[in-house]
């Protein structure tokens, strides 16, 4: 095809040679005939004809060669634009030929609509002649009926109409059409309905009572209480009167123990006086006559009434409002650690929900009415109780709402159940925290706002506290070796010196199964910058030389030799110090070996 073109060019003229495509407008073409080849296979797209699904992924096609384009990008869009013109104009056109198909698809049935409606309303037209004639005979019927039952004596033949095959069957309630017609279900019924009877005569006879009964025993109700009344206003009286004759003879006992020397009459006056002023009566001594007292209700009655009502809920298996009796009962008199071990012995239940966390739910939510805690033996539990049924929201709402006797042991189960359920350890380090803090274990308190990530809140916590040993921060590098809380145990944190020395953390962490983390705070010390380490060893007041060298042989047998030899340096650059380098080779491994000597 070269050859003929190039034999079909004029002479005189300058030869058109086509754009070689490069790297890139090639590997752009086969992806676009791979896309292609690969939409199209996937779709299902026909090979031949329109094709909705092969449009849009040629549509798609072309806006990527578009923007692959450079020089020739408008033209390639104003085509692209006419294009989708176009088709949307065919588009328009099917839908229009869609719709007018549809139309005199519609208009070509009519007479056949019209043909069916006409046949339906002469089926509806006989049936409504045939109930009409079936109502006219109805109404015959019944007038016939009317007519007998207004005639004296028995009706005749004559006037009544044929009557044959006709069943008077009515249905008996509580039972189906074909029930009523089966003799042994009319039996049972029978038999069911007898039982019903009886339960009604004994009720009948046991449980109610006519209605006068009531009327009178309102008629007495109301007699007494009448009663009541006349005698509180008694009672009310004579307790006036007897606080007033105490006032007088409590004067004439003074006057009786005094020297006389004044007149009974002049002593006993300001007595009298007092004795008259008195008018109120409702809060005088109220002990010394509540055993008098008719609106009295005796408790020790009352209170064995409640015991033997949550005795029979709980025979019973109500456990549930077994629960809420023991929740409201008066004085917490159930509250206590003998209900809750039979709550526990209950092992055979119903529902999801054990008995002892019903038990726990309802003394919990009755502590702000009763302000009756349970004790921490209770509480302790209670809460182990909701651990192990997943309820982490009772335990939100019962430290929030602090219904719980804090202890050191409450707040280690709320912090080992954060360690095995990660997806609440954080909700569960800051429950642990409050409970450690109410009963003043702020070490662990500390703990939990760390294993939180809280490190400044830990720091303010420990500054504010001041109740912190060397035995607590140890703790704390112990369950929590963090590079953080370790820099800022040994630094200082907002203006207060440090807490911690780094010579003893790194101590104590290379002794602890902890190496890894001393060397990673040395080697972050080192990498701080010139004389960062040499700083720190003499900001160390309480520093040996000693510890520094165990420190420095350590790094050295970790392969942190650089951290090494720095900490050697600073130690030799002291007044006095000396160093000598001796290289050994060891059959095991090769090693330098560093001896220093401190005169």
């Amino acid at each position: 095809m070269a050859a003929e073109g190039l034999s079909t060019v004029a002479p005189g003229k300058c030869q058109v040679i086509p754009p070689i495509p490069n790297v890139a407008d090639r590997n752009l073409l086969c992806r676009i005939r791979a896309h292609i080849k690969t939409e199209t296979g996937e779709l299902g797209c026909p090979d031949q004809g329109p094709d909705e699904q092969r449009y849009i992924i040629y549509r798609n096609v072309f806006d990527k060669v578009i923007d692959n384009a450079t020089a020739y990008k408008n033209i390639l869009t104003t085509i692209k634009k006419e294009y989708e013109e176009s088709i949307n104009v065919l588009h328009k056109g099917r839908e229009d030929s869609r719709f007018l198909h549809r139309k005199l698809k519609s208009m070509a049935s009519e007479p056949m609509t019209l043909v069916a409606y006409k046949k339906r309303a002469s089926q509806l037209q006989n049936k409504i002649d045939f109930i009409k004639q079936n109502t006219a005979g109805l109404e015959a019927h019944l007038q016939a009926v009317k007519n007998s039952r207004n005639v004296k004596g028995k009706p005749t033949e004559e006037t009544l109409p044929p009557q044959d095959g006709v069943f008077h069957i009515k249905r008996i309630p509580g039972l189906t059409l074909k029930e009523s017609l089966n003799v042994d279900d009319l039996c049972k019924h029978l038999r069911k309905l007898e039982k019903k009877l009886n339960d009604l005569r004994f009720a009948k006879e046991t449980k109610y009572v006519p209605v006068q009964i009531k009327t009178n025993i309102s008629q007495e109700i109301n007699q007494k209480m009448q009663q009541w009344e006349e005698l509180v206003m008694v009672n009310k009286q004579l307790k006036l009167r007897y606080k007033r004759l105490k006032l007088v003879a409590d004067a004439v006992a003074a006057w009786g123990y005094s020297e006389k020397s004044v007149l009974l009459t002049e002593f006993i006056l300001p007595s009298l006086t007092e004795a008259n002023s008195l008018k109120e009566v409702d809060s005088l001594w109220p002990e010394l006559f509540d055993d008098d007292d008719p609106s009295k209700i005796n408790e020790s009655t009352y209170l064995l009434e409640y015991v033997e009502r949550f005795n029979e809920l709980f025979d019973n298996k109500q456990y549930k409002a077994a629960a809420i009796h023991v929740a409201n009962c008066p004085r917490g008199i159930l509250n206590n650690l003998e209900v809750m071990e039979r709550f526990k012995a209950v092992t055979e239940y119903e529902g999801n929900i054990s008995p002892l966390l019903l038990f726990f739910e309802a003394v919990m939510s009755s502590f702000s009415t009763v302000r009756h805690s349970p004790n921490a033996k209770m509480s302790l539990e209670g809460v182990e109780c909701a651990l192990k049924q997943n309820r982490l929201d009772l335990i939100i709402h019962w430290v929030i709402q602090e219904r719980l006797i804090c202890s050191e042991t409450l707040g280690e189960v709320i912090y080992n159940y954060g360690d095995t359920e990660l997806r609440s350890m954080d909700t569960c380090m800051a429950l642990a925290q409050i409970v450690y803090n109410k009963c003043g274990v702020h070490k662990k308190a500390a703990l939990c706002m760390c294993r939180c990530g809280q490190i400044s809140g830990a720091m303010a916590y420990i500054h504010e506290s001041k109740k912190f040993s060397l035995d607590d921060y140890l703790f704390l590098l112990n369950k929590c070796p963090n590079t953080e809380l370790i820099l800022c145990l040994t630094h200082e944190w907002n203006g207060n010196p440090a807490v911690l020395s780094i010579r003893i953390a790194v101590l104590w962490l290379i002794s602890n199964d902890h190496k890894e983390v001393g060397f990673h705070l040395l080697k972050e010390i080192y990498d701080s910058g010139q004389g960062a380490m040499e700083q720190a060893i003499l900001n160390d007041i309480d520093c040996t030389l000693e510890d520094w060298q165990e420190i420095a042989y350590a790094c050295n047998a970790h392969s942190y030799n650089a951290v090494a030899d720095s900490i050697f340096a600073v130690l030799t650059s002291q007044e006095g110090g000396t160093v000598i380098t001796i290289t050994a080779d060891d059959d095991n491994n090769d090693a330098r070996l560093m001896e220093h000597i401190f005169l």
